[in-house]
């Protein structure tokens, strides 16, 4: 019996690491889609106060979105010294084509077939279903923001005197986020305790 190796120590020391790596992604995950929620409500307080700098806020909020997200796909692909860069291509190749559509919305914009608060609108459109393909494809957290600013969009476009509801389900989804985070965090804290 001494001469056969023992495993259920380097099992459980394995899945001690990818419940602990697990844990740092979630973390990750919702530090960053509660950072794209807030700065989504911002852009609300911009949209009701002045409709031109939101049009700009708006624009600029993709490459930070997309840093995001980028930054998220990096973080997931490490694996030790080496690096998969599948997951880090696509979300930049998908933001950058969230930023042309963009540009060539304001590009029409310019030749005077659209006014400054369609391509306002526009540009939140699309950068709510970046947010939410995001989703899809990399957290699904992030098409809850997609959701948020379609919500957003919705409401700046049809509704103004209901804007207190982004802030009502803003709120709620930071809320749900982070009390999610903390059940995981306990869940698998105890997991951890019980492999050792």
């Amino acid at each position: 019996m001494s001469g056969q190796p023992s495993n259920p120590p380097s099992t459980s020391h394995s899945v001690t690491a990818e419940l602990s790596a697990l844990q740092k992604s979630w973390r990750l995950v919702t530090v960053v889609a509660g950072a794209m929620i807030l700065l989504a409500m911002i852009g609300v307080v911009l949209t009701t106060t002045n409709s031109h700098y939101a049009r700009h806020y708006w624009v600029w909020l993709v490459p930070v979105y997309g840093i995001l997200c980028i930054g998220t796909a990096w973080s997931r692909g490490s694996k030790g010294l080496k690096h998969d860069f599948s997951g880090v291509m696509q979300q930049v190749l998908h933001w950058l084509g969230v930023g042309v559509a963009i540009s060539l919305d304001f590009l029409i914009k310019g030749t005077g077939e659209e006014t400054s608060s369609t391509a306002g609108l526009s540009a939140l459109l699309i950068l709510a279903l970046g947010c939410y393909l995001a989703g899809i494809h990399l957290e699904w957290l992030f098409a809850l923001v997609g959701v948020l600013l379609t919500l957003t969009l919705f409401i700046v476009a049809k509704a103004e005197q209901y804007q207190w509801i982004i802030f009502v389900v803003g709120g709620g989804l930071l809320i749900v986020m982070f009390g999610w985070r903390r059940i995981k965090e306990r869940f698998g804290g105890q997991h951890l305790t019980s492999a050792s």
